[in-house]
């Protein structure tokens, strides 16, 4: 059953925000001793549903556009037409800029000298020499231990395979002695 709605109560559209600004001027005492006796408790679900309900322009769908909207001829024309100035003055624009770039780079002297900061930055900074250096120790170091580590594992490989070659030799040797003493 849905409540009776009289004709002389007409639904006032509110928008969520305007409800929040009344909230958020409200004082405590406006929240705590309000009058609730004047509140109509049938007309509370109708404008709860109203405040709720969302509006063409706040939200839309596939499911509530009009056909009317979409093939309407005006309104795109007018839009595809703004489109296409606004693209052609993006792309005068654009090449505005390059021919500027283009034809201002003879005119502007290229400095390759870093500024004072960043030569103080370098005199303080390690010396490159210094460095490379002092790592050719650790570089002759790191270039035997990848040779004597080669060397172990080949090392390490021709074990395996002479283990395996004694070990098969020793079952083969146990196999032809159990087969001889069986005759």
């Amino acid at each position: 059953m849905e409540p009776a709605e009289s004709p002389e109560k007409i639904m006032k559209s509110v928008r969520r925000s305007d409800v929040l600004e009344d909230v958020g001027n409200m004082s405590a005492v406006d929240l705590s001793s309000g009058d609730l006796s004047d509140i109509d408790l049938k007309d509370v679900p109708a404008q709860l549903e109203a405040t709720l309900k969302p509006r063409r322009y706040e939200a839309s769908t596939v499911f509530n556009i009009d056909l009317d909207d979409i093939w309407d001829p005006s309104c795109q024309q007018d839009e595809v037409q703004q489109y296409k100035e606004r693209a052609q003055k993006e792309q005068q624009k654009f090449f505005d800029f390059v021919m500027h770039v283009a034809l201002d780079t003879d005119n502007r002297k290229v400095s390759f000298q870093p500024n004072k900061e960043q030569q103080r930055h370098l005199d303080q900074g390690p010396n490159l020499q210094n460095f490379v250096r002092s790592s050719l120790a650790f570089t002759n170091a790191a270039i035997r231990f990848q040779a004597e580590h080669e060397d172990m594992m080949e090392l390490q490989c021709n074990l395996d395979d002479h283990y395996l070659f004694m070990r098969n030799t020793m079952i083969n040797n146990a196999i032809h002695q159990n087969m001889a003493s069986q005759r």
